[in-house]
Order: structure tokens, then C-alpha cells, then sequence
């Protein structure tokens, strides 16, 4: 049951209405992403700062010899990802939960205002952030799995290099090479998972607060990217029930910048 029925509020206003309400979509902002990304960042800068360590291990000697025992590459290595597991507990997860309840509040402010342009309910009130507080730990416990899984795929891929390069001798210069990708790639990646976290969350409290104000409608508002998915921009401005299309909502899919508009249809709509 919704917590507050807005379409029954709104049939009880005096006069009737001669259109459907559509109200303003809610637009992630670039600057929750910075931050999101800043947060997520050293999982990659932890590696990028233990490189010179890792290589200093693989190649000990000067003229690019390589070190004949690879237990001290491993050591660095080691060093490094318990670095990144004591930062995750110590700052980052505290920081993500930090951002978690900025970027609700901003979007519970967001709502509030676009209902109230809307309809003239004023809800700032009565929304609180317990309202979706499944929504917000769900998304928490996701988002500390995802930072565990940049780092460990740095991880993985700098080993790879290095205990790939004593194996087949490989000069250091081009095992160099191969693990300032592997944190270049990393530090890609924290950037493109907070730019589609911050959104993916703002959907998902779309979609949670619709629910809660008894809204079973929407209407799709194609994210115009230059690369988009033709089936999203065929749906541009079409009608949609909460839920629908089954696992390809607005922002649901990686990447996805469309939003869901809440829908309220004209009174006899409802009938």
C-alpha cells in the first residue's frame, strides 16, 4: 500500500483536471558523480602508487635484468591489497555511506519540489530517508562490492603481468608497461561505475517514491547520449506501468541516462 495516495489527493481537489500530470524528471548531476568517483578512486591509486615498488621488486638491478626470485614482487603486491582492504573499512565504505545519504537527501529535495510544481502537494514534511532505507543499503552493500572488485581485477591483472614476465623473462621495461595499464584500466573503470552508480540510484528512488505515493504510472524520457539503445529512444514519451518493461527500466541497464517522468492520468483515466 502506498504511504500517501497523491492521485486520491489530487481527485479531491476541487475543480477537474483537464490534463495528465507529468512531473519534471530527476536529473542526476555531474557533480554527485565527481564525488562518488572520488570515493571510489583509490581502489585504482592504490595500485598506481605501489607500482614503483611492485617493479622495483621484479627489477632490483640496473640494465633490466631481471631479479631471479619472485617472493619480493609478491610481497609488494600483497602490501598493496592489504593497503586497500584497511582503506575500504577505514575511509572508503564510511565516505560511500556519507555520499549514500547526501545524494538521498538531495533527491528526496528534488521530489518534494517536483511534485509540489506539480500537483501543489507539499510532501518536504513528510518524506523521510527511511522511507527507503532498503533501497539505500541495498545500494551501499552493492557499491563496497563493486570498489572490492576494481581493486581485486587490479590486482589480479598486475600479478598476472609480473609473474607472467619472470616466467617468459620478459624485460621489465615491457612488464612496466603492462601494469601501468592494468591501473590505468582500473582508474577508468572507478570513473565509469560512479558515473552509472549516481544514476542507477536516482532511478531506484524514482522508482521507490512513485511507489510510495501511490503513482503506477510513468513515462519514459529517452537520456538523448549520442550512443543510446534504439530501443530506448523508441519508447521516448510512451507510458510505461511501475516495473515495466520487466528488467530494462529507466537507468536500470549499465549506462542507461533515461529517466522515468512520474505519470498521473486525467480523473476518468483512473476510473
Amino acid at each position: 500500500m502506498p504511504s500517501l495516495d497523491i492521485p486520491a489527493l489530487i481527485a479531491a481537489q476541487p475543480g477537474r483536471r483537464r490534463r495528465a500530470i507529468i512531473l519534471r524528471p530527476i536529473n542526476p548531476t555531474a557533480s554527485m558523480a565527481q564525488e562518488l568517483a572520488a570515493i571510489i578512486l583509490p581502489a585504482a591509486t592504490i595500485w598506481s602508487g605501489a607500482l614503483e615498488r611492485i617493479m622495483a621488486a621484479y627489477d632490483p638491478k640496473p640494465l633490466g635484468l631481471i631479479h631471479d626470485s619472485p617472493e619480493e614482487a609478491q610481497t609488494a603486491i600483497e602490501a598493496a591489497a592489504s593497503e586497500f582492504r584497511s582503506r575500504l573499512v577505514a575511509t572508503i565504505t564510511p565516505a560511500l555511506r556519507n555520499w549514500v545519504v547526501r545524494a538521498e537527501r538531495w533527491h528526496r529535495a528534488k521530489w518534494s519540489g517536483a511534485v509540489k510544481a506539480g500537483t501543489g502537494i507539499e510532501l518536504s514534511t513528510v518524506l523521510t530517508a527511511g522511507d527507503v532505507e532498503e533501497t539505500l543499503g541495498a545500494f551501499l552493500a552493492r557499491n563496497a562490492s563493486l570498489i572490492r572488485n576494481i581493486s581485486d581485477q587490479a590486482e589480479q591483472r598486475i600479478a598476472d603481468a609480473v609473474f607472467r614476465g619472470y616466467q617468459n623473462k620478459t624485460p621489465a621495461r615491457e612488464v612496466a608497461k603492462e601494469v601501468r595499464e592494468a591501473a590505468g584500466m582500473a582508474r577508468a573503470r572507478s570513473i565509469r561505475v560512479a558515473s552509472d552508480q549516481n544514476a542507477k540510484l536516482a532511478a531506484a528512488l524514482d522508482d521507490e517514491r512513485r511507489a510510495q505515493a501511490g503513482i503506477s504510472q510513468y513515462r519514459w524520457r529517452h537520456s538523448q547520449k549520442l550512443h543510446y539503445r534504439p530501443e530506448h529512444k523508441a519508447r521516448d514519451g510512451k507510458i510505461y506501468e511501475n516495473g515495466k518493461p520487466a528488467g530494462d527500466t529507466p537507468g536500470q541497464l549499465p549506462f542507461c541516462g533515461c529517466r522515468a517522468q512520474a505519470y498521473i492520468p486525467l480523473e476518468d483515466e483512473m476510473d
